[in-house]
């Protein structure tokens, strides 16, 4: 048995979706499953057995034909395509449906929110996707649910693998109450679904506290949302960083993190900045939800379209020293419960009962 992941990228500059396919295929590597990743966009990145397509887009046309190269050559009727993000996942089940492999076809849903959900043409996009799939593993329950709302006929095919993510910090951060402004820090792609253009217009309600606001990310909202801060006077309270290969020196320096997304499959960025025992504000949502509402308290949940209740929670966490410590602590402790080997642990065992099912 072999694992063919196939997604969009698999660069370090993409995304959630694209890191957690690095690390799943470097463990399954590292306990002696063969394993491999192709891609359709061009990258640079190195790693044992991953290749890519060198496309510009995954829209090309060639991108369905690079697919099926790809398995022609690689995929055996034993082996199992683990497809990812459209429309990689499109392409893989349409070689499936067309009976192009004998492969055993599963795929990840790693999103509660897609631009096909509630449109005709979506739902039939998405039986094509998931009709041909053995199984479809989500990355949270909110996931799940929100899945098994659109479509309910695939609800027995669907199983939950939570993300999870390196723990770097093995012991708690105490941040001293300190002069100067309080560091906010967000880190997230700069693009729709993480909401900054309703953040920054929150932090225009909060403008003379003292705080600077850093944000580690990048993505086509660059210029608009550099243009929004530069006309609300907001450039020494707001700073773009750009992409971050290395978050956790950001986080250990900040006080407060925020994430205000429409919508998140889950909120990886969130348990890295527990982990670093920071005080949480975060969207009221699926996945982040999951992520930071413990018995537990270490989060102030907004409502993301509402910038006056962002801007509120905002200004209490900056005020409250006190509730950052309490919060802080409490987020470190919680963030235990995400140790990335656990989820390692569950893909090895379900690769391993579905291959069960298979012989």
């Amino acid at each position: 048995m072999k694992i063919h992941h196939i997604i969009n990228s698999y660069d370090t500059d993409a995304g959630g979706a694209e890191n957690l396919v690095r690390n799943i295929h470097m463990y399954l590597i590292k306990n002696k499953i063969k394993s491999s990743i192709f891609g359709l966009i061009h990258n640079n990145i190195k790693m044992n057995n991953c290749e890519n397509a060198g496309l510009k887009s995954p829209y090309n046309y060639q991108a369905f034909l690079s697919i099926k190269r790809y398995c022609d050559k690689n995929v055996h009727e034993s082996d199992i395509i683990h497809s990812h993000l459209f429309p990689a996942n499109f392409y893989c089940s349409i070689i499936k449906i067309l009976k192009l492999t004998k492969a055993t076809l599963i795929t990840t849903e790693h999103s509660t929110h897609n631009r096909r959900r509630g449109k005709i043409w979506g739902k039939l996009l998405d039986l094509i996707i998931y009709n041909p799939c053995k199984n479809i593993i989500s990355i949270s329950l909110g996931v799940k649910n929100e899945l098994i709302n659109w479509i309910p006929t695939i609800k027995t095919k669907v199983l939950v693998i939570e993300n999870r993510c390196l723990l770097y910090h093995k012991i708690p951060i105490m941040r001293k109450k300190k002069i100067g402004p309080v560091q906010l820090v967000s880190v997230g792609a700069l693009k729709d679904s993480k909401n900054y253009q309703v953040m920054i217009d929150s932090m225009n309600e909060i403008r003379n506290l003292d705080f600077v606001w850093s944000i580690a990310g990048d993505g086509y909202l660059k210029k608009k949302l550099l243009s929004q801060v530069y006309k609300l006077g907001l450039t020494e309270k707001i700073i773009f960083l750009g992409h971050t290969n290395d978050v956790w020196p950001l986080l250990k320096k900040s006080d407060i993190f925020i994430m205000g997304s429409k919508w998140e499959g889950f909120g990886l960025a969130a348990v890295e900045a527990m982990n670093s025992s920071l005080p949480i504000i975060v969207s009221n949502v699926s996945g982040l939800k999951e992520v930071t509402n413990h018995k537990l308290i270490c989060a102030l949940f907004i409502d993301p379209i509402n910038k006056l209740d962002i801007a509120e929670k905002t200004r209490k966490m900056i005020l409250d020293y006190d509730l950052r410590l309490e919060y802080g602590l409490n987020s470190f402790k919680n963030s235990k419960k995400f140790d990335e080997s656990r989820m390692f642990n569950s893909y090895i065992n379900f690769y391993n009962k579905l291959l069960n099912t298979l012989n």
